[in-house]
């Protein structure tokens, strides 16, 4: 390396004065012009509807924590279950319209016990448990209900035919 740098010191005013060869500035300004032309990115141009379908389906899947969030976060406080079992009162009352009046008192009555809590069962759990734990006692309860307002329904369906 230091021989190469006692040349250069030595043959400076030469270099500097030197001419070059003909052509050299061609061939440089084309490799030149060759380097930048390998080194440029080259873009694939997508068709519009490759477009539209990326895009919808970057649109889908940041859509869907959303929806899956709103529903954990319905059934956590229990509002699933609650229009669940609110659909299927409705179902049951109108059923029971049909029926003789003292046996309509009953089956009102035994779905008021069945739809209305004095205290909600979300507001008595406590809040050191987890949103899983609360998912799953909030489902376990409402399933009961569920299947003894079916029950109920299924027991009025039989009175009605």
């Amino acid at each position: 390396m230091d021989s190469l740098r006692n040349f250069i010191d030595e043959n400076r005013e030469s270099f500097n004065t030197s001419e070059l060869r003909s052509g050299h500035k061609e061939r440089f300004l084309k490799r030149l012009k060759d380097q930048k032309t390998e080194s440029h990115t080259k873009f694939i141009i997508m068709p519009q509807w490759a477009r539209m379908a990326v895009a919808s389906v970057v649109v889908i899947l940041m859509a869907i924590p959303i929806f899956v969030n709103q529903r954990f976060s319905q059934m956590e406080s229990g509002e699933y279950f609650t229009q669940l079992l609110e659909n299927q009162s409705d179902r049951i009352e109108k059923l029971a319209n049909t029926l003789d009046p003292e046996t309509q008192y009953n089956v009102k009555s035994t779905l008021r016990q069945l739809t209305e809590d004095p205290i909600p069962l979300v507001q008595q759990l406590p809040n050191s448990i987890s949103r899983k734990e609360r998912r799953e006692i909030v489902k376990g309860y409402y399933n009961n209900k569920l299947e003894g307002a079916e029950r109920l329904e299924t027991y009025v369906k039989s009175l009605v035919e």
